[in-house]
């Protein structure tokens, strides 16, 4: 009894996988399209160089459309857009700065019992 045929990505394959890559799919997700284990496309892309440089490539030209996107948005005047590039493009002058809150120490009442200092006090 044989086992399933290798699964081998060819030319369409990794068209396919670009696209999926270029629409922010993860590889989980690729693998479930592909109908192959997401244990398989990794186990692919360290055989198949044009199988991993794909799935790079379809990675790196969606994020080129979005920033872009972005970018002309903040271009146009998009207030959301601007804060949001500004705030992660340069951090150090736009982004969060996390401000540890003042906690104020509640004042303690202390009350020793002299029984508890001298024993044989009554």
């Amino acid at each position: 009894m044989t086992g399933r045929p290798p699964w081998i990505p060819d030319e369409e394959t990794c068209d396919q996988a670009f696209e999926m890559a270029s629409r922010g799919l993860t590889v989980a997700q690729i693998a479930d399209c592909l109908g192959i284990s997401e244990r398989t496309v990794y186990d692919k892309q360290n055989h198949y160089p044009q199988f991993l440089q794909a799935i790079k490539r379809g990675r790196s030209s969606g994020m080129d459309k979005i920033t872009n996107k972005l970018f002309e948005k903040a271009m146009e005047g998009d207030n959301t857009a601007i804060i949001f590039y500004l705030k992660h493009r340069d951090r150090e002058n736009w982004g969060e700065q996390y401000i540890e809150p003042v906690k104020e120490i509640p004042q303690i009442n202390i009350m020793v019992d002299p029984r508890a200092i001298n024993p044989t006090a009554e």
